[in-house]
């Protein structure tokens, strides 16, 4: 563990250790926002908005 007051993300990697660090770093979210938008985000576009094309 490092010197500082915290846990390091790097730290806590390294360590297999994610658990601790959230511990430390507690924060609030909204799951049903997050979802919504992840749900979002991973849909497919419609095929003209592709940013690359097939070869």
């Amino acid at each position: 563990m490092s010197k500082g007051k915290y846990y390091s993300l790097e730290e806590a990697r390294k360590d297999k250790n994610l658990k601790g660090f959230a511990k430390e770093h507690p924060s609030k979210g909204d799951k049903t926002l997050f979802d919504k938008v992840l749900g979002r985000m991973s849909k497919s576009s419609a095929k003209g908005d592709q940013t690359s094309g097939k070869d």
